[in-house]
C-alpha cells in the first residue's frame, strides 16, 4: 500500500469462532480504460502538443496520469520519424496542467513487433474492451506480446497503472522457446525530443535514474529499474536506456527459461514532481512544498527557480501567473536562482527544507519590479487585426526572451496578437517595438519605456498602404510538431501565419493530412485566413521526393489522417499522391526539388538521361526558392559557406525545353520565430475576403501560374500586344503577330522597405535595354507613397519568347520586420513567364541552355575559405 493511499476502515464484528472479520474500502477514483473513439475523443484523448492518440489506440488513465499505448498494427506510426509504435507507449501527461511532450516510450528498443494486445482487471481477469466501452478498476494491465521469431525470443510486456500510484509500472517478460541459449538485451528506447527546446536531460553515463524535463512546456519524465543500474545515452531525439545486471546489460537465456524486469515511469509538471515520484515509490517520501516567488509588487510570473544541492544542480520549477509553484523538494539545504525572460534576476540565495510535511515559503526577489505592456493595435478604421510585435532592447536594457522558437504566443522576442491585444509583463528598461503584419501593410516602430510596477501603453494603428485588389498571399508549405520532425506548436504556426498577413495557408505536415480549421475557429481569425486540410508527402530518397497536395480529404483521429504512403520511387509517389481520392482535383508541388536530379539525371551519375520521366505529368508547380538567387544568373549559388545548384537559374532552363511548370516560393517554415512571411506568392483572386477563399480556385490559379513569387514587394504585371484590348498576366498566353508588346509593371511597397531595380527576362536572359535602375533611370521611380514603379515598357519580340519580370530592392533588406537570417536578403519579386506567341503557330520553347548545360544532380559541397 503507497503512501498517497487512503483508506477508510470500516470495522465490521462478526465473531466467527473468535475471528474479526476486517473489511477496507478504498475512495481513490478507479483506473479508467477505454479505446479511442471519436465519440469519446474530447473526454479521455490526453493534451499536449505531442500528442500522437489516434482512434483505436488505448488510454489508461487515474487520478495522476493520462497513457495511451498504441494498437499493435503493423501499419501504426506516430509521424513521419516516430515510426513502428505498435505496442508502445505514445502519449504520457499529469492529468492536472496536461502537456504531453513524450514522443515514444518503446520497452525492448524497437527489435520487436508486437502484434497482439488484452486488457486486464482484478486478479488479472480479462477486460472485453470494445471500442467506446469505458471500463473501470482498482487497477488495470494492458498487455502486448510479440511471438518468438528471426532468433529473437518472444516477449511480453505488461503495462500496470493503480488508481494510487502516481506512475507506470512496465514489466517485461522474455521467454526463449528454441533448443539454444539467447541472448537478450535489457534495453528501452525514449522518443523526447530537445531540439529547439528547454530541455535538460540526465547527463550520458551510468546513474539510476533517467530524467528529461521540457522546462516551457511544464513537462518532466522519469525512467528508474528494479534494483538495475542505468546506462544512459541520449541525442537531440534518441534516448536509450540499457539496463545492467551483473555487470552486463544483457541476460542469458537457456532452452525453456524466461526472464522479466520492471521499470516505473513517472511524469511530472517539472524535474523536481518528477524525482519526488520516484523518490516516494522507493519509499523515501518527499515533503511538498507550495512557494511564491515575490518580488517589491507582488507575485513574479512564469518565474523559473533553479536549485542546486551541494553545488550540483538538482532542477527547476516554473510559477504560474501569480507567481506560485507546487513542487517538491528532498530534506536539506539548497542555493537556487531565478530568471525570468531568460534574464536572472536573483542568484546564490539560500533555503533549507526542513520538515516533512508539506510546507509554504515565499521566496523574496529583493529590488525586483516588474512592467507591463498593454497593447491595442487596430487597423485604420479602429478594428482588430493579427499583428507581430518585436521587442527589440535597447543597450542597457536586457533583451526579453519568452519562450523558445518552437512557442506560441509569446516566442523569444516576439509576441503574436492574433486580435492585436495583449498584456505581457515585461523587464524594466527601455525597447524598440516593432509591430507588422506582412508586406502589405506599414510597420509601426515604436519607443516604449517600461517602468517597474507599472503598466506602459502601446496603441497604433496598421495602415494598409498597398493595394493588392484581386489578389491573395499565401504559403503553400510549412510545419509544425505534427509533422515529427520538428516540436513547433501548430498553435504558433497558424499565429504566424496570420499575424504574417498570409490569408490561405494551406496545412501540410509530414506524411498526414491535417487541417489549422479547429485553431482558427478557437483564435477567432476566420475573417482573416482560411485553409484547406493538405500533406507533404515525404519519402526517400531527399531532397527529390517531397511533394505537397492540397486540397485532401482529411479522415481525423486515423492513421496518417487518411493519406498516402511514401515510395521509394519518386515517379510511383507522385503518381499515387495526384490520384488520391478518387483523382480528386488538387494542387501537387514539388518541394526543394534538384532539377537535374529530377529532369536529367535519373541514376545521378552526372551523365544526361531522361530523368524522373513519370513524375511530369503529375507536377502542378515547382518550389523555385531561394528567390533572390534569380540576381545572379549562373547555375550554383553560394549561402552560408555552401554551394547549390541555383534551382532559380535551372527553372529558366527547364522553361527554355518547353516545361511549363510554374514557380512558387515558401518558407518550410519548421519553427515559430519569424518562421513565415518572408516568403509568400501572391495569388490572382476572384474575392479578397479571405473567409470567402475557395481552396480549388487557388488550386487553378496557381496551375495556371497566375501568381507572383515574393519575399515582401507587390507586383503587378499586365501584358498586351499594341493597338489590342486582350490583356493577360503571369503564366498566361498571348498571340501577338506583330511581336510589339506593351508590358504595364507596378510594384508596391510598405514603409520598411524599398526596390531600386527593376528587370526582364526574355527566355530567362537579360536584355539592358529592359533593365531600369532608381541610379540610373531616377524618373521611372518613385519615392513617395506606397507605388514606387509604375511604367508601361514597349517590348518588340522577332520570335516566340516568355517574359518574366523581375523587382528587387539592391541598397534594401528585410531586416526591419524579419531579425532572422531571413531578414539578410533583398526585396525580390518575381512573376511567372507569359507566354507570347507571335507566328499562330502556338507557342515554342526556344532550346536555349542559357549557355550552360543542363543540370545534373548537384550535392551541395562546402566551400573552400581560402580560394576566391
Amino acid at each position: 500500500m503507497t503512501q498517497r493511499k487512503i483508506w477508510i476502515a470500516v470495522l465490521t464484528l462478526v465473531l466467527l469462532g473468535g475471528v474479526v472479520w476486517i473489511q477496507t474500502q478504498d475512495d481513490t477514483p478507479p483506473v479508467e480504460v477505454v479505446l479511442l473513439t471519436e465519440a469519446n475523443w474530447d473526454k479521455f484523448a490526453p493534451r499536449g502538443k505531442e500528442v500522437d492518440a489516434i482512434a483505436g489506440d488505448l488510454v489508461l488513465r487515474n487520478k495522476y496520469l493520462t497513457a495511451v499505448i498504441a494498437q499493435p498494427l503493423e501499419s501504426r506510426n506516430a509521424n513521419m520519424t516516430v515510426k513502428n509504435v505498435a505496442g508502445a507507449l505514445i502519449d504520457l501527461t499529469t492529468r492536472d496542467d496536461p502537456s504531453d511532450q513524450l514522443s515514444a516510450y518503446y520497452p525492448g528498443q524497437q527489435q520487436y513487433a508486437y502484434r497482439e494486445w488484452q486488457v486486464l482487471g482484478l486478479d488479472d481477469r480479462l477486460l472485453e474492451l470494445q471500442p467506446g466501452t469505458e471500463m473501470t478498476a482498482r487497477y488495470v494491465t494492458v498487455v502486448v506480446r510479440a511471438p518468438a521469431r528471426d532468433g529473437k525470443p518472444g516477449i511480453t510486456v505488461r503495462y500496470r497503472l493503480e488508481n494510487d500510484e502516481p506512475y507506470l509500472t512496465v514489466t517485461t517478460e522474455f521467454t526463449n522457446s528454441t533448443t539454444q541459449p539467447m541472448d537478450v538485451s535489457l534495453a528501452d528506447d525514449l522518443r523526447i525530443d530537445s531540439g529547439k527546446e528547454l530541455m535538460v536531460k540526465t547527463p550520458n553515463g551510468a546513474g539510476t535514474l533517467f530524467w528529461a524535463h521540457d522546462r516551457y512546456w511544464k513537462q518532466a519524465y522519469a525512467v528508474g529499474a528494479s534494483g538495475l543500474k542505468l546506462e544512459i545515452n541520449s541525442d537531440a531525439r534518441l534516448t536509450t536506456i540499457k539496463y545492467e545486471m551483473f555487470g552486463e546489460h544483457k541476460k542469458t537465456l537457456m532452452p525453456g527459461e524466461k526472464h522479466q524486469f520492471t521499470r516505473w515511469l513517472f511524469v511530472g509538471r517539472d524535474l523536481l514532481e518528477a524525482k519526488a515520484l520516484a523518490s516516494d515509490m522507493r519509499g523515501d517520501i518527499v515533503p511538498r512544498v507550495e512557494i511564491r516567488v515575490v518580488g517589491e509588487d507582488g507575485g513574479i510570473a512564469d518565474a523559473e527557480v533553479f536549485f542546486q544541492k551541494a553545488g550540483v544542480a538538482y532542477g527547476s520549477a516554473r510559477t504560474d501567473h501569480q507567481g506560485v509553484l507546487h513542487t517538491a523538494l528532498p530534506l536539506g539545504e539548497y542555493t537556487y536562482a531565478v530568471q525570468t525572460q531568460g534574464v536572472e534576476i536573483a542568484k546564490d540565495l539560500r533555503y533549507v527544507q526542513e520538515r516533512r510535511d508539506s510546507t509554504f515559503q515565499e521566496f523574496r526577489v529583493p529590488g525586483y519590479q516588474s512592467g507591463k505592456v498593454q497593447a491595442r493595435i487596430t487597423d485604420a478604421d479602429g478594428k482588430p487585426i493579427p499583428c507581430k510585435v518585436e521587442f527589440k532592447a535597447k543597450p542597457g536594457t536586457p533583451q526579453p526572451d519568452f519562450g523558445p522558437a518552437t512557442g506560441s504566443f509569446a516566442v523569444k522576442n516576439l509576441r503574436y496578437a492574433p486580435l492585436g491585444s495583449f498584456e505581457q509583463t515585461l523587464l524594466p528598461g527601455e525597447y524598440d517595438v516593432v509591430i507588422s503584419h506582412g508586406p502589405e501593410y506599414d510597420a509601426l516602430f515604436v519607443p516604449l519605456k517600461v517602468t517597474g510596477g507599472k503598466t506602459a501603453e502601446l496603441a497604433g494603428k496598421l495602415i494598409r498602404s498597398v493595394d493588392t485588389k484581386g489578389w491573395i498571399s499565401s504559403d503553400f508549405h510549412s510545419h509544425s510538431s505534427p509533422s515529427g520532425d520538428n516540436t513547433s506548436s501548430q498553435t504558433g504556426r497558424v499565429l504566424n501565419h496570420v499575424c504574417e498577413h498570409l490569408e490561405f495557408v494551406p496545412c501540410t505536415e509530414h506524411n498526414r493530412i491535417d487541417t489549422y480549421q479547429p485553431l482558427i475557429n478557437e483564435l477567432g481569425v476566420g475573417s482573416f485566413v482560411s485553409t484547406v486540410s493538405g500533406i507533404e508527402l515525404t519519402g526517400l530518397p531527399l531532397p527529390l521526393n517531397h511533394q505537397n497536395a492540397f486540397p485532401m480529404l482529411m479522415r481525423l483521429h486515423t492513421q496518417d489522417g487518411g493519406g498516402p504512403l511514401p515510395d521509394a520511387d519518386p515517379a510511383t509517389q507522385i503518381e499515387r499522391l495526384a490520384l488520391w481520392d478518387k483523382r480528386s482535383e488538387k494542387l501537387v508541388q514539388v518541394n526543394h526539388p534538384d532539377l537535374g536530379w529530377m529532369f536529367y539525371d535519373k541514376d545521378g551519375n552526372g551523365e544526361s538521361d531522361a530523368g524522373f520521366e513519370r513524375m511530369r505529368a503529375h507536377i502542378n508547380v515547382l518550389e523555385v526558392h531561394p528567390i533572390d538567387c534569380i540576381l545572379k544568373l549562373a547555375p550554383q549559388t553560394q549561402r552560408n559557406g555552401m554551394e547549390f545548384n541555383n534551382t532559380m537559374f535551372n527553372w529558366l532552363q527547364l522553361l527554355n525545353q518547353g516545361l511549363r511548370i510554374p514557380g512558387v516560393v515558401n518558407t518550410d517554415a519548421h519553427d515559430n520565430y519569424h518562421g513565415t512571411g518572408w516568403l509568400r506568392n501572391f495569388i490572382q483572386s476572384t474575392t479578397d475576403d479571405p473567409a470567402a477563399i475557395q481552396p480549388l480556385d487557388v488550386v487553378r490559379a496557381a496551375n495556371q501560374g497566375r501568381l507572383v513569387m515574393s519575399n515582401g514587394p507587390f507586383m503587378e504585371v499586365r501584358l498586351n500586344e499594341m493597338g489590342q484590348d486582350y490583356v493577360i498576366t503571369a503564366g498566361q498566353d498571348l498571340a501577338a503577330l506583330s511581336g510589339k508588346l506593351s508590358l504595364k509593371v507596378k510594384i508596391q511597397t510598405p514603409n520598411w522597405f524599398d526596390i531600386d531595380r527593376v528587370f526582364v527576362l526574355v527566355n530567362g536572359r537579360s536584355d539592358e535595354s529592359l533593365n531600369f535602375t532608381r541610379e540610373k533611370h531616377p524618373e521611372r521611380f518613385q519615392t513617395k507613397g506606397a507605388v514606387r514603379f509604375d511604367q508601361t515598357l514597349q517590348i518588340t519580340l522577332t520570335r516566340d519568347s516568355h517574359l518574366i519580370v523581375v523587382a528587387t530592392g539592391e541598397k534594401s533588406s528585410l531586416e526591419r520586420i524579419y531579425s532572422s537570417d531571413s531578414g539578410k536578403v533583398h526585396p525580390v519579386a518575381v512573376s511567372n513567364p507569359m507566354f507570347v506567341d507571335i507566328d499562330s503557330a502556338g507557342f515554342t520553347a526556344n532550346k536555349d541552355t542559357l549557355g550552360h548545360p543542363l543540370p545534373r544532380k548537384f550535392t551541395a559541397r562546402k566551400l573552400d575559405p581560402k580560394k576566391p
